[in-house]
């Protein structure tokens, strides 16, 4: 639904437009990404331009922002959750205006504020633009083009014809893993972790397997105990390995440079060496991680494609816990929970699935020794990371794109091949006019495309080269005049 604090959505002005001064740029996805580039749209395209968003559930919530759960807490702190790459204070000024005078920089906040932040700005900036928004209630199904751009084709039926689609689908569902013995009526088995009904009828003494030891599966050992879950929550992964938890940290000087090695071993040796160095020194860990952050994406362009891949196969799993992290208050509810036995944490990989009227027996190889153990419990759910390859997706769109040839895999299967402007590439390496993706589909480009700061500056970045292209009148970037017919949703 529209936010209630607007009681109908901003109407949508069909105009006719000359190529010089007019754009109408489609949405797929309204969480964060596709919310927050609306709102740069309507601030920095000129007022003949348009915006339409396209998005099932609410705007501006997505699964990260969507949770209610007050325990859900943002990885991020406060001073650093801005919307706006050229306004690092916007959030933390909001919060203390809506939310709590008292929030600090530090502070790490319910998602569901960041939600309500989101939303908000949303809201305001299209009250600010009247006509020129629309937001569309429903579900993507397909786009194809349509000189001079394209048209996205809705599960109602209607349509959307745009100069300009850009993919802001956010994070997929995660694949099902390799359960031996699983079969397709397992009902004791949940495919996804924020499926709503994950946590519906659980024994409140009972025990639970999640599968993964990240994020999700913190996030759901929270909603469990929010929910007075008394029982024990199994984490079970390859790794059995924790997110850490964020700290106050020193500054550490960059150190990455164009001389840096250019393979996963000697990356992982340089980093060492900086943190050894970190140690002998006094200072915290996370200082040196967080002097690579304005370099992930260089260095992850910089590494050869074999080398990209040894990273993901023995590095990814490191790499992730002391990079994405944990709020304090987090880290101290798990430690509790680990030191009382509620919580237990297990590595090792899955080598039968038995379920029962009773129950599920899941049997793994123990890491490293490969003993087999058996556990007993009464659920077991999917916390594992989600899909990143577009021909595994459950996604009639994505599928849709990819069958037709207006978009291709990346090489590493972690999402779309994109150019450096984000124009998503054709099954010949060509890239698109009109269809532009932001975001997590841009994994396999960049690597760190999940966070608010690196995805707010995409935004910037996206939001600026479409202004350029109405001011230089290259709606369709081609080399010829072209005659525009207005545009429209029907």
């Amino acid at each position: 639904m529209w936010p209630a604090s607007v009681s109908t959505p901003p109407t949508f002005l069909h105009k006719p437009r000359t190529a010089s001064s007019c754009l109408t740029v489609a949405i797929v996805g309204g969480g964060f990404t596709g919310a927050t580039l609306a709102t740069q749209l309507l601030r920095h395209l000129p007022d003949s331009s348009s915006v339409v968003l396209i998005e099932p559930g609410e705007p501006g919530r997505g699964v990260a922002y969507g949770t209610q759960c007050p325990w859900h807490l943002l990885n991020v702190a406060a001073r650093d959750m801005s919307a706006f790459d050229d306004d690092p204070e916007h959030f933390l000024r909001w919060a203390r205006a809506n939310y709590d005078s008292g929030v600090s920089p530090e502070s790490f906040l319910p998602r569901r504020v960041y939600g309500q932040y989101v939303s908000a700005l949303l809201v305001r900036t299209a009250a600010l633009h009247p006509g020129r928004f629309l937001f569309k209630h429903e579900e993507a199904l397909a786009v194809r083009a349509a000189e001079p751009g394209g048209v996205v084709h809705l599960r109602s039926g209607d349509r959307v014809v745009a100069d300009t689609i850009v993919l802001a689908t956010g994070n997929f569902p995660p694949s099902d893993p390799d359960l031996p013995g699983k079969t397709a009526s397992s009902a004791r088995y949940i495919p996804f972790a924020w499926s709503a009904a994950a946590l519906n009828e659980v024994a409140q003494n009972g025990e639970i397997l999640l599968l993964g030891s990240g994020l999700t599966a913190i996030d759901q050992i929270l909603a469990l105990r929010a929910r007075e879950f008394r029982g024990t929550v199994h984490l079970l992964s390859r790794h059995g390995l924790l997110p850490q938890p964020h700290q106050s940290a020193a500054p550490w000087p960059a150190f990455w440079n164009e001389g840096s090695p250019r393979t996963a071993r000697g990356l992982l040796r340089c980093v060492r060496q900086q943190l050894d160095e970190a140690h002998r020194s006094g200072e915290d860990w996370r200082g040196v991680i967080d002097s690579l952050r304005p370099f992930t994406q260089g260095m992850w362009q910089s590494l050869p494609g074999v080398e990209k891949r040894r990273f993901l196969r023995h590095l990814r799993p490191y790499w992730e816990i002391h990079r994405h992290r944990v709020a304090p208050e987090i880290d101290r509810l798990i430690a509790y929970q680990l030191r009382s036995g509620q919580t237990r944490v297990h590595a090792g990989r899955i080598l039968r699935y038995e379920e029962s009227a009773h129950g599920v027996a899941v049997t793994y190889g123990r890491r490293r020794t490969a003993e087999p153990v058996r556990l007993f419990v009464d659920r077991v759910i999917n916390c594992t990371g989600p899909e990143t390859d577009c021909r595994k997706l459950n996604s009639p769109l994505l599928t849709q794109l990819r069958q037709e040839g207006l978009i291709r895999p990346d090489p590493l299967g972690l999402g779309v091949d994109v150019d450096e402007s984000g124009a998503l590439l054709n099954s010949q390496g060509l890239p698109s006019h009109f269809l532009f993706a932001i975001g997590p589909p841009r994994k396999g480009a960049l690597w760190e495309t999940t966070a608010v700061p690196e995805i707010r500056l995409q935004i910037s970045e996206l939001a600026h080269a479409l202004k350029f292209r109405v001011n230089a009148g290259l709606l369709a970037m081609h080399d010829h005049d072209l005659e525009y017919a207005p545009v429209h949703t029907e």
